[in-house]
């Protein structure tokens, strides 16, 4: 994590340099030394990474490093927070402080001479310790190996739960085409992916069916050379293989050899086979070697067959007595010859990279026989590669699955009890602490092998509830080591993003977007061009579930992520590996003193916190998130702690985050210290005004004041200061909000996301101006105006993408949409949704998503035209009536997904459906008694292809209507 420290640090120095110099006016020079150094040494922690596990001097320097870039970082941000102040302060006041100033920047530029000799001293280490890491030792790959063994121990012991696993893959394999396929297996590590490969590779009918089989454990630290070999140690007879294996260049040389023996000796050898070599070159080497003894054997001339014999002999004794006298191409070529005739199933184990493929692959014959490739990867990506590069059938990958409670049981019980049943009074605590394993096979057996030598009481079971996590890392070796390999293996911009989720509770759902708005924040997302900041963050997060370290909980509408989980065990490593790098510590309550060292801080606090009581030492720390539902407080005094607290004691924060601790919060004026503040989440109660105090927050890109459900309190205005945030991407607001006036040109040209704004004659003003030139999403509250105007207004928003507007009482012509809009969300606010209104939006070129919600009683026609809607592919209607529905051919023609939730139709017919002929998914939930016995019968009329979903099941729904 050093890495990601001093990247982070290098590019907080660039940008101060380059924008805002001023502030480091008199050490500008010192920085931009400090800068040099902090360059070098991220070079040597580029070189080094991934060849550290090894090393306890490495690891050590690599601590150095960290330390000492934190203090940098400190150093130069309470220096930026000094200046900024005084940068405020009236001129006779600057005067009064003139002295302070000048201490100030002498201090400063102390400390980073300082700095730098430290760094340069801490550099400079590594030749006096001897660290050098030109290349890998082969440490890490010793170490893979002897857990690669401890892994086969654990993950095939008393297997369990993979009948219908074996069932499927087994078919793939041996049923279907007879084109050579890949087959995959994918999930997290732990889930015994190895142990139902090896359950396949033994299958009594797999064996069969196979000439022959092959198995190689490839790892993150492979050689080709050696996977080869592994491969051809189990297709082949080694001694056979060696006899017509020939190194190319020595086969050269025998030709060569050859052809001046002809030359000097035409009429002793016309006719014969080295009279025209080019015939040899079709012949594989056993073919060419048995063809060349059998000529040696015909000469008639005793003297020149000797001479020949010599000569062949000598260069076959040249060729070597064993395999690894081989280059990676002999090898491939062996290997591919061997096979090109055969039936072969080859299973290449706990793949990591892409490259592995690319490089092997040559050698396995695309013949048409059935011969199969199944692989086991942790990564998505690389399961996804052998298939598509394979010139086959694709073949999806197969992912494993949890363990269910019982299964997880009865894996647990085998390895406690080894046959024998557990006793009845043990069995709901046993159960109780398997559930702390959520499923994952690996955890139960470590869990499982540690309880089996433990006396089986009640007393010695019930220590472990609530602290498996804690018995679980104290077998390091299985638990931990197997996991952490995904860790280690994530590309350097990924591993802070990752370690990140240990900031949430154990099971909590995680909205995508706020992660990616903390990801932001936090400095972890690295500018790609011209590319949206947000755009590249959703990326990163594909590429952590495609390496199956997250877990996918909800989709949007369009497809994307809407929330995710991380399993237990990995939000554990996740908070160790953070414990150790001091990067990331989670705490149960407030009370921070003594302050930990560590930058962020998460607080899972399930009572009041306590903060006024024991006040706390200055912290350095960046970021202070917190979980939990609280108590709520009695008096605003009170409210206004958790941020006046944080303002008196965290003046280096960068990220508050205190939505999620279920109370509410006033902004204390004292917010403005907080001068680095980037990310700023509260709910804000009884707060109608948001204080001009937070607009000195230059730094702010996130705001976030959106309140709970429970609370009815709305922000009615914002400050006329909010101009001065020429950083802001997200402002959430609930609304309907009111937008200050501004006379000058001002603009806001960061701001991305925009909610919770009232419709009204200065907000259209300020749209048509282009005040927020680079918008996506925007969130409109009508509060009863008229939306002729404002829509018209939105013209000049040229990226916008994302259109909610709740109470919406009028839509007007065709063109008051923006044509680049491809998301439109509306709450119906009166029954004026009519057939003119679904023209208006049918009208859209571009739009892919509509949502309209009603209350239960707003009434909608779906009426539109043959050009409606050209590019529509997901509708959802939410607590509508129906009155009518009209829909011919050519009318949406790109529709997949229909949602009907909580909606009465007076009618639908299936002729209706059967016009939108790209849809293959409608959705019917908690439908109306008129509306499910017309999806009775619309249920055996679908077309083929289409898959009608109903929630509640129509017969629990009869049931219920009839009561």
């Amino acid at each position: 994590m050093a890495d990601a420290v001093v990247t982070f640090l290098l590019q907080n120095l660039t940008q101060l340099l380059s924008q805002e110099s001023n502030l480091l006016a008199g050490v500008e020079d010192q920085v931009k030394l400090l800068k040099n150094e902090l360059s070098l040494v991220n070079v040597f922690l580029q070189n080094t990474e991934g060849k550290r596990h090894d090393s306890g001097l490495v690891k050590e320097l690599i601590n150095q490093i960290r330390d000492v870039a934190y203090e940098a970082e400190d150093v130069i941000d309470t220096f930026i927070v000094t200046m900024t102040k005084h940068r405020k302060r009236s001129k006779p006041r600057k005067v009064i402080h003139f002295f302070d100033k000048a201490i100030a920047l002498h201090e400063v530029a102390h400390k980073i001479e300082s700095i730098k000799n430290l760094i340069k001293e801490t550099y400079n280490n590594r030749s006096k310790y001897g660290i050098e890491i030109a290349e890998s030792s082969g440490g890490d790959a010793e170490a893979e190996e002897m857990l690669h063994r401890r892994r086969r121990y654990v993950e095939e012991d008393h297997v369990v739960g993979f009948g219908h696993d074996t069932q499927a893959l087994v078919k793939q394999l041996i049923e279907g085409n007879l084109q050579h396929n890949v087959v995959s297996i994918i999930d997290m590590g732990g889930l015994g992916k190895t142990t139902l490969a090896r359950k396949i590779y033994n299958n009594n009918n797999v064996k069969n069916y196979f000439d022959v089989q092959g198995w190689v454990y490839v790892s993150q630290e492979y050689r080709i050379k050696d996977l080869l070999l592994e491969i051809l140690k189990d297709v082949t007879p080694m001694p056979k293989l060696k006899k017509f294996m020939l190194k190319a260049e020595l086969k050269d040389e025998l030709l060569h050899g050859l052809e001046t023996k002809y030359s000097l000796n035409k009429d002793k050898l016309k006719g014969t086979l080295v009279e025209d070599l080019k015939g040899t070159v079709e012949m594989n080497d056993e073919e060419f070697r048995k063809a060349l003894f059998e000529f040696l054997e015909h000469i008639q001339d005793h003297t020149l067959r000797n001479s020949l014999s010599g000569f062949v002999r000598g260069i076959y004794r040249k060729n070597g007595e064993g395999l690894q006298d081989l280059d990676d191409d002999e090898l491939k070529c062996a290997l591919f010859h061997y096979l090109k005739d055969k039936r072969y199933l080859l299973v290449m184990d706990d793949i990591w990279k892409t490259e592995v493929w690319n490089e092997v692959s040559t050698a396995f014959p695309k013949n048409l026989n059935g011969s199969r490739i199944l692989i086991t990867s942790r990564i998505k990506e690389v399961a996804l590669h052998a298939s598509s590069h394979n010139n086959s059938i694709y073949i999806p990958p197969y992912e494993l699955q949890l363990l269910n409670q019982d299964k997880s049981w009865e894996l647990f019980s085998k390895k406690v009890f080894r046959g024998d049943t557990c006793p009845p009074e043990l069995e709901t605590l046993g159960r109780q602490i398997v559930e702390s394993c959520h499923g994952l096979p690996l955890a139960i057996v470590v869990l499982g092998g540690f309880l089996a030598n433990k006396e089986k009481t009640h007393r010695t079971w019930s220590k472990l509830i609530g602290h498996v996590n804690w018995y679980l890392a104290q077998n390091k070796s299985f638990y931990r080591d197997i996991l952490a390999l995904s860790y280690n293996h994530l590309s350097q911009h990924l591993k802070p993003c990752f370690l990140y989720f240990g900031i949430y509770p154990k099971d909590f759902e995680i909205p995508v977007m706020q992660l990616i708005r903390l990801w932001i924040a936090e400095g972890f997302i690295q500018q790609s061009g011209s590319r949206n900041m947000e755009d590249v963050a959703e990326d990163y997060l594909e590429e952590l579930i495609d390496q199956n370290l997250i877990q996918i909980a909800t989709k949007r509408l369009d497809g994307g992520v809407k929330t995710c989980r991380i399993h237990d065990l990995l939000r554990h490593l996740c908070i160790s590996v953070s414990a150790e790098e001091k990067f990331l510590e989670v705490r149960s309550n407030v009370n921070l003193s003594p302050m930990s060292k560590s930058r962020r801080i998460s607080i899972h606090s399930a009572n009041h916190p306590d903060i006024s009581s024991n006040p706390c030492e200055p912290s350095n720390s960046r970021s202070f998130i917190g979980f939990g539902e609280v108590v709520k407080l009695e008096s605003p005094l009170d409210k206004s702690n958790y941020l006046k607290w944080l303002c008196e004691t965290n003046k280096l924060v960068r990220v508050v985050e205190l939505s999620n601790m279920g109370i509410c919060c006033l902004i204390p004026n004292k917010i403005e210290n907080l001068i680095l503040l980037r990310y700023l989440s509260i709910q804000s109660g009884e707060l109608h005004v948001i204080p001009d105090s937070i607009c000195s927050l230059w730094n702010l890109e996130t705001l976030d004041l959106r309140n709970s459900k429970r609370t009815n309190y709305k922000i009615k205005c914002l400050p006329k200061g909010i101009w001065k945030l020429q950083k802001l991407r997200h402002l959430y607001l609930d609304g309907p909000t009111s937008l200050p006036r501004t006379d000058n040109t001002v603009i806001l040209p960061n701001l991305q996301v925009l909610t919770g704004i009232a419709i009204n004659e200065d907000i259209e003003s300020l749209f048509a101006k282009a005040r927020f030139p680079n918008v996506q999403k925007l969130e409109l509250h009508s509060i009863r105006w008229t939306e002729s105007g404002l829509l018209s207004s939105l013209h000049p928003l040229q990226h916008l993408q994302t259109l909610k507007i709740y109470e919406l009482i009028l839509l007007s012509s065709p063109t008051s949409f923006h044509l680049t809009l491809t998301k439109i969300t509306i709450f119906v606010g009166a029954n004026l949704f009519g057939g003119g209104v679904m023209r208006v939006l049918g009208s859209l070129t571009n739009l892919r998503i509509l949502k309209v919600v009603g209350d239960g009683h707003h009434q909608i026609t779906l009426d539109c035209d043959e050009s409606s809607f050209c590019q529509l592919e997901v509708f959802k209607m939410a607590k509508m009536q129906v009155v009518h529905c009209s829909m011919g051919k050519g009318e949406m023609p790109r529709l997949q997904r229909l949602i009907i939730e909580c909606c009465d139709f007076f009618f639908i017919s299936p002729e209706e459906l059967c016009w939108l002929t790209a849809i293959w998914n409608v959705e019917v939930l908690y439908p109306s008694p008129t509306l499910a016995k017309m999806v009775q019968q619309l249920q055996n009329q679908m077309k083929d292809g289409c898959k009608l979903q109903v929630y509640p099941p129509l017969d629990q729904t009869y049931r219920e209507s009839r009561s």
